[in-house]
């Protein structure tokens, strides 16, 4: 009997090929830094986030406490944004979610601080759009409306639907 359960378990055993879930993450990583570059090899962003999940096969990437910097030509920080959660879509869309935050670091800049709910960004391009109420904080200034649109690289950016401003002189 001894002999028949061997010979059966080994010798006439079919090995069977498990397919990954899909459910689950193909990889997981802490403390990740990706930092991306153009086709001319100047660095355009760097990634960081605190935990991250791969699904390859949904070609989408999760991201805790995600913080993403853009640079300009000059190889200087020109963005900073930071959300609680981020979701990369076929390594080209980022969708910031809770508490998205919008800094920018050049010196002379006059948009200080953008702060909105979800912000869904084109990595190659640097365009970016919200469907949810945003605030801009500015030199002077701060102004609200519902929806936004820009591009990161050229500066421009436009609220949309119900905006209201207060502007306060600037005393120098």
């Amino acid at each position: 009997m001894a002999g028949y359960y061997l010979l059966n378990q080994h010798y006439f055993a079919i090995e069977v090929q498990v397919a990954p879930d899909t459910e689950k993450p193909l990889f997981t990583a802490d403390n990740v830094k990706s930092t991306s570059y153009n086709e001319q090899g100047i660095r355009s962003h760097t990634l960081d986030a605190n935990h991250i999940e791969h699904y390859q096969k949904l070609e989408k990437t999760h991201f805790n406490a995600p913080v993403l910097w853009t640079y300009n030509y000059d190889m200087a920080e020109e963005w900073r944004i930071s959300s609680a959660f981020a979701v990369l879509e076929n390594s080209r869309y980022l969708m910031m979610k809770e508490n998205v935050r919008i800094f920018n670091l050049l010196p002379n800049a006059q948009i200080k601080v953008i702060t909105t709910k979800a912000l869904t960004l084109d990595l190659t391009s640097q365009d970016f759009w919200s469907e949810t109420e945003t605030k801009i904080t500015g030199v002077g200034f701060q102004t609200r409306g519902q929806r936004i649109k820009g591009n990161f690289g050229s500066h421009q950016m436009e609220l949309i639907e119900q905006v209201k401003s207060r502007y306060e002189p600037v005393i120098k």
